[in-house]
């Protein structure tokens, strides 16, 4: 055999052995001689330094040559992350400032998890009603609306907020009427820790008609009443809890008067997500 022959021969069995001995240090056992993965960690250094593992080892960590598959306490992951405790005890623990009792695990649109609670545990709210008659009355119809006096506390998720509203007619004047969700109790309608999901975006309000007095028989001021009732979904933001403020639209001066402590108001939300 010529001298360039024995070379080309000496580099091919060079590369030959490099290439069995990565082979044989593809996998990485650590605290075991004896891995049974592309990486295997085994915390009490009880697998056996050959065979096969046991139901010893289910306290190993290991990562899959085949699949890539991931164990934690199973050396035959079968999904991408498979965790056995080997008791009933919890063996998954995620914090990420959601967490709470009773919520559970859920995904958005692109697999992004966090804690929500299911709104068949949340309970539905109800909003707060004076204790006494605090009857309302417009003050001008370029004025700002006016408080209420009714609001509620809703927790950040997807509610169904259900108004009803009883009004005295005061004048002969017949209108539409709006009220308003609003953080602010003064001022401009706001916003700000909660959003409406229908089409009609931040313009959404509660709207009924309010019914002159020279329609009614007999005219009388027990008689001469009006409702506005209507249901909108919200998405709640603010954390942990939000006051959301019912505020009446303005009239004229003398067109109604809005008294909360009316038995026919209500005021209440129920979950949906």
């Amino acid at each position: 055999m010529k001298i360039k022959d024995m070379k080309i021969l000496n580099i091919c069995l060079w590369l030959l052995f490099i290439g069995f001995s990565f082979n044989s240090f593809a996998q990485t056992g650590i605290n075991t001689k004896n891995p049974w993965g592309t990486l295997h960690v085994d915390p009490a250094k009880n697998t056996p330094a050959t065979g096969t593992v046991t139901t010893q080892q289910t306290d190993d960590f290991i990562v899959d040559d085949n699949t890539g598959n991931v164990g934690i306490g199973t050396v035959s992951p079968i999904t991408k992350l498979h965790i056995n405790n080997g008791t009933p005890n919890p063996s998954i623990t995620i914090t990420d400032g959601t967490q709470g009792v009773d919520k559970i695990l859920t995904s958005d649109a692109n697999g992004v998890a966090t804690w929500v609670m299911p709104p068949l545990i949340t309970s539905a709210v109800l909003g707060t009603f004076p204790s006494i008659s605090l009857p309302v009355t417009p003050t001008g119809a370029t004025d700002p609306p006016i408080f209420s006096t009714l609001r509620i506390a809703l927790k950040p998720g997807k509610w169904i907020v259900n108004v009803g509203l009883v009004f005295d007619t005061l004048g002969s004047v017949t209108f539409l009427q709006n009220a308003y969700l609003s953080t602010s109790l003064t001022g401009a309608v706001t916003q700000t820790n909660f959003s409406h999901s229908g089409p009609g975006g931040s313009n959404t309000s509660y709207v009924g008609v309010i019914t002159g007095s020279v329609t009614y028989t007999p005219n009388t001021a027990s008689d001469r009443k009006s409702y506005i009732t209507g249901s909108s979904i919200i998405q709640v933001t603010g954390s942990p809890i939000s006051v959301i403020n019912l505020r009446l639209q303005n009239q004229p001066a003398g067109y109604y008067r809005f008294d909360p402590y009316a038995p026919e108001n209500y005021f209440y939300a129920i979950p949906i997500n």
